[in-house]
């Protein structure tokens, strides 16, 4: 089992590189200036939906929200008026419908995203059984464990990323979520590709996907 784990959380990794912070954070929701195909997009997508993230177009439009409306009473995720266990416990993720779609009108023109936007529980359900027929072990390494770390590090992320009232630079998060930790870098300019020196995704975008 002790394999198990360490394979899961490297998988994990590798998720929350190319699905989180890459695709859903920089691709889809900033629409940073590098191209994907769309069957790229389709992994993508599906990696995303492994972590528990619910709908790409529900999470972009919170996202984009939080930028547009930072650390104020219309943050949907802000420690600082959300309360700190609302945002550590990823409670905004349940009020996705209550987010203007007029924030997302790129995404909802994306079949791709509108396909996984309406299907993600379904197709982590599949996932799930097609991996536990496979093995118990498979399942918790594929499905169990980039679940349960998404979930305590998307709730650290917005909590640990923001003090005072203010977006600040975290090493922990950078540790667990490639690179996402210069938080106040990226709220200076959120299209900024390489945010700095332990921002393992800018790098990759700017070496590999640019």
């Amino acid at each position: 089992m002790v394999e198990t784990l360490i394979l899961g959380t490297i998988w994990y990794q590798i998720i929350a590189i190319f699905g989180l912070s890459i695709g859903l954070h920089r691709y889809f929701t900033h629409r940073q200036n590098f191209k994907l195909s769309p069957m790229i997009e389709n992994i993508i997508l599906y990696l995303i939906v492994l972590t528990g993230a619910k709908s790409p177009l529900g999470w972009a439009a919170a996202h984009r929200a939080h930028h547009q409306y930072s650390d104020t009473e219309k943050d949907p995720h802000s420690p600082k008026h959300k309360g700190f266990w609302y945002v550590l416990l990823n409670r905004w993720m349940f009020e996705y419908p209550n987010i203007k779609r007029s924030l997302v009108k790129d995404l909802l023109k994306n079949p791709r995203v509108m396909f996984f936007h309406r299907n993600y529980n379904k197709i982590h359900l599949i996932s799930a059984v097609l991996s536990l027929l496979i093995s118990f072990k498979f399942f918790i390494g594929f499905i169990v464990m980039p679940f349960v770390l998404s979930y305590i590090f998307y709730g650290l992320f917005n909590t640990l990323g923001h003090k005072n009232g203010k977006p600040v630079t975290n090493h922990i998060i950078n540790l667990f979520a490639a690179g996402e930790g210069y938080h106040d870098t990226h709220h200076e300019n959120w299209k900024k590709i390489r945010l700095g020196k332990y921002d393992l995704s800018g790098l990759i975008i700017e070496k590999v996907l640019r």
